[in-house]
C-alpha cells in the first residue's frame, strides 16, 4: 500500500468525524432556517448571552471602527476622547480574523457567526483528530475519539441544564461559544500537537523549527482569549518538568523546546502587559476578579484529573504502563493541569471566574486525557467498542444541541429575528444621521437608541452603529461607569413608565409584566457577581434590606427626573412594539416624536429635545 493511500485511508476518518461535527454545529440554526423559511431576515441562532456583545463588537469592526471602540454606546477611540484597553480591544485577534473577510466578501456580523461556528467545529475536529492520532498513531481510536472529546467533554460539571453532576452542558457543546473560544479552541490543541513534537523530534533543527511554530502558536492564543492561553502555558510547564524528569536521556532537547517557546512567549507577554497597564480602571470589577490564596480542590474536574493520575501510577506499578512513555507524559500532564489552573491563586493571590476553565478549557483535555490512558492500559482496542463510542457521542452530540435549543435558543432566535428589519432600517439611517462620520471624525456619535426592548437593545449593534441609552458595554470599555451605567437604565425604565413597585419585583426576579423591560435590571443594580454563584467563590446574595434600599433610590430618581437628567443621555430615536399599547407619557414630556415609520413588528420614531 502506498504512503498516499494510507494518508487518505487515516484522514478520510477525519474528514467523516468533521462533517458530523459541522452538521452537529448547525443543527440549532437549520432548525431556525426550517421554520422561519423564506421569512428568515439573518438572525443566528445564540446559546450564551456574551454572543450578542461579541458579535457587536464584530460588527463595529466590520464597519471600519477602531480596535478601542464601545459598541453598545457609539463610541470609539480618538484624539480627542481616548478609550482605555478592553477586554474586546486586548483578545482582538479572533475578532478581526473574523472581521476582515467579512468586510471583503460584504457579509452581516450575524453572517460571519453562523460561518464560524460551521468553521469552528471543522477546525476543532481536525485539530482533536490530529492531536489524537499522533499521540496514539490509531487513526480508528483518532476518529472516535475525537467525537468523544468535543461532544462528551462538557458532560462532567455543575454549569449545565439541570445543575446536575452527569449533565447536559450550558452552553450546549460549550467550545462553540462565539468568538471566544471558539475562533481559536483548534489552536490550543495545535499548541499541544507541536509541543509534542518537537519533544519527540531527535532532530535537533526540526525540534527547534516546531518549537518555534508552537511559540507563535501561543502569541495568538495570547491575544486571543485568556483561559485558553493561561491553560496552554500551565500544560507547557507541566509537560516540560515531567519530560525533564522521567526522559533524563531527553533533557537537553526538553530544554531546547521550552526555552525558545518560552522567549516567544515573553515578548508577547511584554505587550500584554503594556495593554493590560492601560485597561479600564472598572476592568478587574467587571470581571469580578477575587482577592484569594485559598486552595480549590474538590471540583469535578479535578477530581476526573485525580483519577486519571491514579490510572497512570497504578499502570506503572503493575509494569503495564512504562513511565517514561511520551504517551503517558502526556495523558499525566493533562492530568495535572485541572489542579494547576484552578489552584494557581494560592501563589498569585487572584482568581477569576474560572469556571470558564471548566467549561472551556480543562474539561476537554480531561477527555483527551481519559482515551489517552485508556489506550494504554488495554492494549488491543475492539472495533466494536469504538463503533460504540462514534454512536454513543453522536447521539449525545444531536441530544446537547437539539434539546436546549429546541427548549430554549430558536424560540429566542425567532423572536430576535423578527427585530431584524427595523434595526436594518436604523443601520440604513446611519449614513444619513452621519453616524459613521460622527465615529471616524469625533470618535462617539450622538445619535442614541432607546426601546422599552432591553431583547431589541442588545442585538442593535450587532446590525448597526448608532449608540444606546443603556450602553450594555460602556462600563466593560471604560467609557462610562458603573453608577452612570446605573442611572442610563433608571432613564430607560423612566421613560418606559416602569414604576417603584414593577422595579421592585423585578429586583426580586418575578417581574409580571414589563418582562423585557426588566429583564437585566438585577445585573445591572447588583452586578453579576451577587446573581450568579458559578462566577465567585465569595458569593453574597442579595438581601431584603438591599432591594428596598435600592427602590428607593428608584423612586426618588423618577420623583426628581428633569431636562438637566434628560440631557444627559439625549436621544435620537425610538422604537417601540407594535403589539405593545406603550405609554409615552415620560417620553413625550421631554421629547417630540416625528410621524412613526412601521417596519416590521415595530414602529420607528425620530425624537428630539423639547425645547
Amino acid at each position: 500500500m502506498s504512503r498516499l493511500t494510507i494518508y487518505i485511508a487515516k484522514w478520510k476518518w477525519c474528514g467523516l468525524v468533521s462533517l458530523t461535527m459541522v452538521l452537529l454545529s448547525l443543527l440549532p440554526q437549520m432548525h431556525l432556517w426550517l421554520v422561519r423559511g423564506h421569512e428568515w431576515n439573518g438572525a443566528y441562532v445564540s446559546a450564551h448571552g456574551d454572543e450578542p456583545l461579541y458579535s457587536a463588537y464584530l460588527n463595529a469592526l466590520i464597519d471600519g471602527r477602531s480596535r478601542k471602540n464601545d459598541p453598545f454606546g457609539g463610541r470609539d477611540d480618538s484624539a480627542n476622547a481616548p478609550l482605555p484597553e478592553s477586554i474586546y480591544s486586548i483578545q482582538f485577534v479572533p475578532a478581526i480574523v473574523i472581521a476582515l473577510p467579512a468586510r471583503a466578501l460584504g457579509v452581516s456580523a450575524s453572517t460571519a457567526f453562523i460561518f464560524l461556528i460551521a468553521l469552528a467545529a471543522m477546525f476543532a475536529s481536525m485539530a482533536v483528530f490530529w492531536l489524537l492520532n499522533t499521540v496514539t498513531a490509531n487513526p480508528g481510536l483518532a476518529a472516535a475519539g475525537t467525537l468523544f472529546v468535543l461532544c462528551l467533554g462538557g458532560v462532567f460539571g455543575s454549569y449545565g441544564v439541570f445543575g446536575t453532576l452527569v449533565d447536559i452542558a450550558y452552553p450546549v457543546l460549550p467550545f462553540l461559544r462565539r468568538y471566544e473560544p471558539t475562533a481559536v479552541f483548534p489552536l490550543f490543541f495545535i499548541f499541544n500537537v507541536l509541543t509534542w513534537r518537537a519533544l519527540k523530534h531527535t532532530n535537533e533543527r526540526k525540534s527547534i523549527i516546531t518549537a518555534l511554530a508552537a511559540g507563535l502558536a501561543l502569541v495568538v492564543l495570547i491575544f486571543s482569549y485568556l483561559y485558553l492561553w493561561t491553560a496552554a502555558a500551565a500544560w507547557l510547564g507541566c509537560i516540560g518538568a515531567l519530560w525533564f524528569y522521567l526522559r533524563p536521556s531527553d533533557r537537553t532537547r526538553t530544554v531546547r523546546v521550552v526555552i525558545p517557546i518560552g522567549i516567544i512567549t515573553v515578548a508577547a507577554l511584554a505587550v500584554y502587559v503594556y495593554l493590560l497597564s492601560h485597561k479600564a480602571q472598572s476592568l478587574e470589577q467587571q470581571q469580578i476578579m477575587t482577592i484569594t490564596h485559598r486552595p480549590d480542590l474538590f471540583r469535578v474536574q479535578e477530581i476526573v484529573g485525580g483519577v486519571i493520575l491514579g490510572a497512570l501510577v497504578i499502570g506503572v506499578w503493575r509494569n503495564t504502563i512504562d513511565r517514561a512513555d511520551p504517551r503517558a507524559i502526556y495523558a499525566a500532564s493533562l492530568g495535572l493541569l485541572p489542579f494547576i489552573v484552578l489552584n494557581q491563586q494560592i501563589i498569585t493571590g487572584r482568581t477569576i471566574q474560572v469556571f470558564h476553565f471548566e467549561v472551556f478549557v480543562v474539561n476537554y483535555t480531561n477527555a483527551v486525557a481519559l482515551l489517552i490512558t485508556f489506550a494504554l492500559s488495554v492494549k488491543l482496542l475492539p472495533k466494536r467498542l469504538l463503533i460504540w463510542m462514534v454512536v454513543l457521542s453522536s447521539l449525545w452530540g444531536i441530544i446537547a444541541m437539539g434539546l436546549p435549543a429546541r427548549l430554549l435558543f430558536v424560540p429566542v432566535a425567532i423572536a430576535n429575528d423578527q427585530r431584524i428589519p427595523v434595526l436594518r432600517r436604523l443601520n440604513d439611517l446611519s449614513s444619513a444621521d452621519n453616524t459613521i462620520k460622527e465615529l471616524r471624525a469625533q470618535g462617539k456619535t450622538s445619535n442614541l437608541v432607546f426601546s422599552p426592548s432591553v431583547a431589541l437593545i442588545a442585538l442593535l449593534p450587532t446590525w448597526t452603529s448608532q449608540g444606546t441609552l443603556l450602553d450594555v458595554t460602556g462600563v466593560d470599555c471604560g467609557s462610562i461607569t458603573r453608577e452612570e451605567r446605573k442611572h442610563f437604565f433608571y432613564m430607560h425604565l423612566y421613560y418606559a413608565r416602569v414604576d417603584a413597585a414593577a422595579f421592585r419585583q423585578g429586583l426580586n426576579g418575578t417581574p409580571d409584566r414589563l418582562a423585557d423591560e426588566l429583564s437585566s435590571v438585577r445585573s445591572v443594580v447588583f452586578g453579576h457577581a451577587r446573581i450568579f454563584q458559578a462566577l465567585t467563590p465569595e458569593f453574597h446574595p442579595i438581601q431584603p434590606d438591599e432591594i428596598q434600599r435600592e427602590v428607593q433610590i428608584y423612586q426618588a430618581y423618577i420623583d426628581s427626573f428633569s431636562r438637566d437628567e434628560a440631557l444627559k443621555r439625549p436621544i435620537t430615536y425610538a422604537v417601540i412594539p407594535v403589539e405593545r399599547n406603550f405609554d409615552f407619557t415620560n417620553l413625550d414630556r421631554w421629547y417630540e416624536r416625528e410621524a412613526g415609520e412601521r417596519v416590521g413588528d415595530y414602529v420607528l420614531y425620530r425624537v428630539r429635545l423639547r425645547d
